[in-house]
């Protein structure tokens, strides 16, 4: 079975993920179910910024996990936004990494093109997994690029089964004629 994409943005700038929704539709992407404040509370937890927040430790446990669970009932394709991860260190991004097991992660990042995407995140993700977006783009515009990747995942894994058939018909034809 394929892993699902777990299309992660992140940011540095917020989305209103209301607005996208129509736009990921197409796309067949899911938004988890989960209160944006959880979003953000996510990003405070595996950042460790909860007292320069103004709150306990109790208060934000459990939101990234939360967040992944939610993302797994969704039974499809997810996108997440949580612009607090921008920052976060190699050990952080890996924090967050290991919560997402069955899925094949996907970094959308909006800096534009004058700043590098952060490197923390660079050195978890395979390279072809890292889309770079203006950061100009509205929240629908944003959508349409993300349903883009999307599909560009899925062609792309789509294209890996049929070289692995074709290979495999190649075998069995070589062994019907010998």
């Amino acid at each position: 079975m394929a892993k699902r994409l777990f299309l992660l943005h992140l940011g540095p700038d917020t989305v209103d993920l209301d607005e996208m929704r129509e736009g990921l539709d197409l796309g067949r992407i899911a938004v988890p179910d989960v209160d944006p404040e959880v979003l953000d509370l996510a990003g405070i937890e595996i950042t460790r910024t909860h007292k320069a927040a103004g709150m306990s430790r109790k208060e934000v446990e459990g939101a990234w996990a939360k967040v992944c669970r939610k993302a797994w009932k969704a039974k499809a394709d997810v996108f997440v936004s949580v612009p607090g991860f921008f920052d976060a260190s190699s050990e952080q991004a890996a924090l967050a990494l290991d919560g997402l097991p069955g899925f094949k992660v996907v970094l959308v990042v909006t800096t534009g093109f004058a700043v590098q995407p952060p490197a923390a995140w660079l050195s978890l993700v395979k390279e072809d997994r890292v889309h770079v977006l203006p950061d100009n783009l509205g929240d629908a515009q944003l959508a349409a690029q993300v349903a883009r990747i999307a599909l560009i995942e899925e062609e792309a894994r789509l294209d890996k089964r049929l070289r692995k058939i074709s290979r495999r018909r190649k075998q069995v034809n070589r062994r019907l004629a010998a």
